[in-house]
């Protein structure tokens, strides 16, 4: 018995295939997002120009994904030993007690993989981008690198010049475009997704990034139990 002949698509209905069809055009909104974007967000031991940084957190985002409505995100979290006590007030708001920090590995030893990856990014996003940047490159000096070279972009700053009413903090920008954390406590993962959703929100971008998995730093090492009474001093 001779096999059926395949239906053939009518001059209409070119065959997905056909090297003639014309590929859907670009949404307005993606021609003024760059390629690749880094959004990142650094937790410190404090606020001072002697503070340093305690996690690292950064989501890359190929920006032409968003186009097809999949978005292809990469995360990367960290967490440091700061060499130093944090201030009880930072230490409320990330969560990581000195304990558990004197365990980790120090800054230097991933600051050249951190340096690779925001030269690689054609932006970087933060939110309070002074604060991070600036946390970032003391860190990156401390290593002997060089600092972030790659154009910045506050998402701060630019829903301030919005005009926008009320404050320009990341909860309360989140609050204002229908997001929030999921605990009370400040991850740096986390926060870096947040500064990247302002970002796109004030891109006008209409397609949604979702909220990566919020697991533990990669370079997380599980501290010896803790000692009863006060901590002895850092060697």
């Amino acid at each position: 018995m001779p096999k059926p002949t395949p239906s053939q698509p009518t001059p209409s209905q070119p065959c997905p295939l056909d090297p003639t069809s014309s590929p859907e055009p670009s949404p307005d909104w993606l021609a003024w997002l760059p390629p690749r974007l880094v959004a990142l967000d650094v937790e410190t031991t404090g606020l001072a120009e002697t503070d340093r940084v305690v996690s690292f957190g950064a989501v890359v985002l190929t920006t032409a994904s968003l186009a097809a409505g999949r978005p292809e995100i990469a995360c990367h979290h960290l967490i440091f030993d700061p060499g130093r006590a944090s201030h009880p007030m930072a230490e409320a708001v990330h969560g990581y007690d000195d304990w558990l920090l004197r365990h980790q590995d120090p800054a230097g030893r991933h600051a050249a993989a951190v340096a690779d990856l925001l030269a690689g990014a054609d932006l970087v996003v933060a939110h309070n981008a002074a604060f991070d940047l600036g946390f970032v490159n003391r860190e990156l000096r401390e290593a002997g690198l060089g600092p972030v070279a790659t154009r910045v972009y506050c998402t701060m700053e630019a829903y301030r010049r919005r005009g926008e009413k009320g404050r320009a903090a990341l909860d309360a920008v989140c609050r204002r475009i229908g997001l929030s954390r999921v605990g009370t406590r400040h991850g740096a993962l986390e926060d870096a997704w947040l500064a990247l959703r302002v970002y796109l929100w004030l891109q006008a971008c209409p397609v949604a990034v979702a909220r990566p998995k919020l697991a533990p730093p990669a370079n997380l090492r599980p501290s010896p139990p803790r000692p009863e009474g006060p901590l002895p001093p850092r060697g």
